[in-house]
């Protein structure tokens, strides 16, 4: 009646065998499956082109700085040691800030070149300037723009505009 009751107690216990031994080959066979392979990795940045990196290093942080005001963000485009008039292009744009509230600014970039000692581009520049003064009219002024570059550390920096004067008239 022992053996009976042995192989009654081992037919009652073949269920949970089985069940555990089939887990642990699942989870054995899980962990020696190779890894899964790693997410791709993003492609590296594009190589930019000239007027790319014009546009990303210069006229947009220009235009983002003009209309948010910033003459701080607008002074860091251009290489002090390299601008023999930057104090005088600093003050125009000091004063420039002081005078007008609001500024809308565009720009298209019309052509870029580069050389040995640097770049440059063209831009057909437009701007509009609502005086801080109510009783003043808004200024508007719509040129084309020649810009001289030099290329740093930090990408392309502004060594000279022509016309010089188009913050100060």
């Amino acid at each position: 009646m022992q053996k009976r009751m042995s192989f009654i107690g081992w037919l009652t216990l073949l269920p949970v065998v089985l069940l555990t031994t089939v887990l642990q080959c699942g989870l054995l066979a899980q962990s020696q499956q190779p890894p899964a392979p790693e997410p791709a990795q993003p492609p590296a940045e594009e190589k930019l082109d000239l007027s790319d990196q014009v546009i990303r290093d210069v006229l947009g942080p220009l235009q983002r700085g003009m209309e948010g005001h910033n003459p701080y963000q607008v002074l860091a485009l251009f290489d002090q040691q390299q601008m023999p008039d930057y104090a005088q292009v600093r003050d125009q744009l000091r004063a420039f800030f002081a005078q007008y509230d609001a500024i809308r600014f565009r720009y298209q970039l019309l052509q870029v070149t580069s050389d040995k000692n640097g770049g440059s581009a063209v831009a057909e520049i437009e701007m509009e300037a609502t005086p801080a003064d109510e009783s003043q009219v808004i200024l508007r002024r719509d040129t084309q723009m020649r810009l001289r570059l030099t290329l740093g550390s930090k990408g392309w920096r502004l060594v000279g505009f022509a016309p010089a004067d188009f913050f100060a008239r």
